[in-house]
């Protein structure tokens, strides 16, 4: 408000006859003070991990009194300080309204000064009409199909005294950029990557975010209650003021919505010191880790998504029920009292189906559609006729949460060997070697799948250093990223599978040079009894002079199977490139991986792969094979 944001120009102005008379604490206590932790917490500061600079992360002017307050400690105190001294003020125009957190803590440390309460009508309404007693922190799964969310993200609710009020009703914090609408994709990702966003603190209605995860993104919701007590949620609370008008430079991969909430709780009370475990990287279900190993966490609670219910019902229905189910939503007839060759309880399954499938529809479709609205109010109005319930079990509790599944850095130990057959000239080498290789986040396909949706992956950061037996060192890969969605399709959903890669490569063999690629794929995934099979058009852009005209554009089909199961991961996978541009040599790849999870945080793998290469009336074949320990850290 425009009253709050003109403090600061009138700040050194305005000494009341208390404030002139009261003297400050000796300079060498306030040095002691600037150079507490909870002060830094309160102002945000961090040492920055590549300039080594101790500056507040918080890139608002108005988050400061002291003009450089950003870079000292020490000079905003003294200043935040005397304008706490300060008395009678005007109704809403005192400091210690504008920064009622640092006001608290500073009141705390010096009693001495005898600091006087200002009236704050504003902030004191503010905190009446949000009511926090408890804290609770609010994980949406990962949803991989976007790729602000692919990692998940976290919010905090805050929840009323009363335990049988509407947590719906309750009110949320949530830390997200603020991006420009006209962006793409492309350019959003970007700027998320390289902080060209800024992000914000906002205080909104609990129900509109479950809405958003839950129904516009399918995404299922853990809940971890926070055992903050009262005292702490009034300081949290009070934080929320001095930061919601404020913004935080935002970067996708470190200073994101988990870790600025941590921030946020370090601020608000003595005994939490979270944020310093996340240098470079916060993915969201390593920031509920860190708050779980210092035992913050008191409960957890699972929430499924609509389209997680959807599914589950589906299971549980007949095809008959599934079929009329898709014909009350996609026929324009007159919806009858019961369905032809169904009982009244089938029937009521299948309009139950069919309302959550029509939800489904104008989930997809993103836009106002007048005909399905009118359908799924019929079919609304037809399910009321019937008091019965459908008899559909509850969705289950998943076995594993997100933050239970392995870690999110990797370690990989590979010993193996290559062998090439280059038959225009039968020749045949036999070479070993040892891989080193380190993956900064966080998940494929062949680790333990506990804790993670099922047929996706997600790798970025992963360098591959390898070893050759005669005593040379070299870079073997490195994978800037790395996406594979192999979401299976379903009843009443069909989503598509895609993958995209890009990094540095080499082929099998001892002399092969690194190359760059890209590569991209779309297609489809069906999930059976005997696994996950997909089948992908791939294309492929690969660029060094080792290929004619120094590139080569193709494309091929990209086919697998894949099986993860409790112990034991395994797949198969084939990818033809067949249609080949610039370089017309036709490549083809087979890979075959077998893993064995030891724990949590270890798996055994056994990797081989094979690719075979055809220009003119020249082929040759090379081929690796390897045994492989995984070290998840």
């Amino acid at each position: 408000m425009l009253a709050r944001s003109l403090i600061a120009s009138f700040l050194f102005f305005s000494y009341s006859a208390f404030a002139q008379s009261t003297p400050l604490p000796s300079l060498e206590k306030l040095q002691s003070l600037a150079k507490s932790k909870q002060w830094a917490h309160l102002l945000h500061y961090r040492k920055h991990p590549f300039t080594g600079r101790y500056i507040s992360q918080n890139d608002s002017p108005n988050f400061f009194l002291a003009t450089n307050g950003k870079s000292s400690l020490l000079a905003e105190l003294q200043v935040d300080l005397k304008q706490f001294l300060i008395t009678h003020r005007v109704d809403n125009q005192s400091a210690q309204c504008q920064f009622p957190a640092r006001y608290n803590w500073l009141k705390k440390q010096l009693p001495e000064l005898e600091l006087v309460d200002q009236s704050c009508s504003e902030l004191e309404q503010w905190r009446n009409e949000l009511n926090a007693e408890h804290l609770t922190l609010i994980f949406p799964a990962s949803h991989i199909n976007s790729p602000s969310s692919m990692y998940g993200h976290t919010l905090i609710r805050l929840d009323k005294k009363d335990p049988t009020s509407n947590k719906l009703l309750a009110y949320s914090v949530n830390f997200a950029a603020n991006p420009d609408p006209n962006d793409n994709e492309l350019v959003f990702s970007w700027k998320g990557l390289t902080g060209g966003y800024p992000g914000v603190v906002s205080v909104l209605p609990y129900y509109a975010k479950t809405n958003e995860y839950s129904h516009m993104e399918y995404r299922d919701i853990w809940e971890y209650k926070l055992n903050l007590n009262k005292e702490e949620t009034d300081q949290f609370v009070n934080h929320i003021w001095e930061t919601k008008d404020t913004f935080f430079d935002y970067f996708f991969f470190d200073e994101n919505c988990s870790y600025r909430l941590l921030a946020l709780l370090d601020a608000s009370s003595e005994r939490i010191d979270v944020t310093d475990d996340f240098t470079f990287t916060a993915i969201p279900v390593d920031t509920i880790r860190a708050l779980q190993k210092r035992g913050l966490i008191d409960d957890t609670e699972y929430r499924p998504s609509a389209a997680s219910k959807m599914e589950s019902k589906s299971q549980q229905a007949s095809k008959q029920v599934l079929e009329q189910a898709r014909q009350f939503v996609e026929q324009p007839d007159t919806i009858p009292t019961t369905a032809h060759g169904l009982s009244e309880q089938e029937t009521i399954q299948a309009l139950e189906l069919a309302y959550a499938y029509a939800r489904y529809l104008a989930v997809q479709k993103k836009q106002a559609n007048p005909v399905l609205r009118k359908r799924t109010l019929d079919i609304l109005s037809a399910r009321s006729k019937y008091p019965d319930t459908a008899g559909f079990d509850d969705i289950p509790i998943p076995t594993y949460r997100d933050d239970q599944g392995h870690l999110s850095q990797r370690l990989h130990i590979k010993a193996g060997s290559t062998f090439s057959d280059t038959r225009s000239g039968s020749r045949s080498d036999h070479l070993s070697f040892i891989d080193l290789n380190y993956r900064a986040a966080f998940h494929d396909v062949m680790d333990p799948p506990q804790g993670f949706v099922p047929g996706s992956q997600i790798q970025m950061g992963h360098l591959s250093l390898r070893l050759w037996d005669g005593g040379a060192v070299r870079v073997q890969q490195f994978q800037m990223v790395d996406i594979l969605s192999l979401s299976h399709q379903s009843y009443f959903q069909q989503p598509i599978a895609w993958s995209v890669s890009g990094g540095l490569d080499r082929f099998i063999g001892a002399d092969a040079e690194l190359y760059g690629y890209l590569h991209t794929g779309l297609g489809k995934a069906w999930l059976t009894s005997a696994g996950r099979f997909y089948g992908l058009v791939q294309a492929q852009f690969l660029a060094d002079n080792q290929f004619h005209k120094g590139a080569q554009f193709s494309l091929g089909p990209r086919l697998g199977w894949l099986w993860q199961g409790e112990h034991i991961q395994a797949q198969l996978e084939t990818n033809w490139q067949g249609l080949s541009w610039l370089d017309k040599t036709k490549r083809t790849e087979v890979k075959a991986n077998l893993g064995w999870r030891l724990s949590t945080n270890s798996q055994l793998k056994l990797e081989a792969k094979s690719q075979h290469f055809k220009r003119h009336q020249q082929t040759s074949e090379q081929h690796e094979v390897g045994l492989a320990l995984n070290w998840y850290y």
